[in-house]
């Protein structure tokens, strides 16, 4: 099993995935709803990972939420999709580090691509290693609010070259609509 990515992938597809999907899942704590719905980056898990109706979030999805409330401008506003009860981590152990599954909506996703380079690039630091030799995989989800139309975003591959591609990806997403 190949567990680092050294040459970068970027795939855009169609998702039909959108916030309100999300808000009717039943790992949403309904006393939170009302904070969730004002969430424009809103973190989600990944579901039926192992098992059929597990639903799990990456071992950096708490450090990655951290950092968003601490570094994001005013422009996002971040939250998680479930109750600190039910968060429940997986720990692959593996060279690849993953962030969070999110969902975004367009016009925040450049603001939010940002941050996520820049949360991998402190991880990278943090573990002493270097960007062009530490593997990341992030997805993104984006809604267009007027169409209501989604866009899934998965980069997986070295650290370095993550910003550049996420850009790239952003500033192609739409444009073929």
């Amino acid at each position: 099993m190949k567990h680092e990515i050294f040459d970068p992938v970027v795939n855009v597809l169609d998702s039909n995935v959108t916030f309100e999907q999300i808000y009717k899942k039943a790992y949403i704590p309904v006393e939170y709803i009302d904070d969730i719905k004002k969430a424009n980056l809103l973190i989600i898990p990944n579901e039926d990972f192992r098992d059929d109706g597990d639903v799990l979030f990456p071992e950096t999805t708490r450090e990655f939420f951290e950092f968003l409330k601490a570094e994001a401008s005013d422009d996002i506003v971040a939250d998680i999709a479930i109750s600190d009860e039910d968060f429940q981590r997986i720990e692959l152990h593996s060279a690849v580090i993953e962030v969070a599954k999110i969902i975004v909506q367009w016009a925040v996703l450049p603001i939010a691509t940002s941050m996520i380079a820049t949360f991998l690039y402190n991880l990278v630091q943090k573990y002493h290693r270097k960007p062009e030799e530490t593997s990341a995989k992030v997805q993104i989800i984006t809604e267009e609010s007027a169409t209501k139309k989604s866009k899934k975003i998965i980069y997986e591959g070295p650290v370095s070259g993550v910003k550049d591609a996420l850009d790239q990806a952003t500033k192609d997403l739409f444009a073929k609509e």
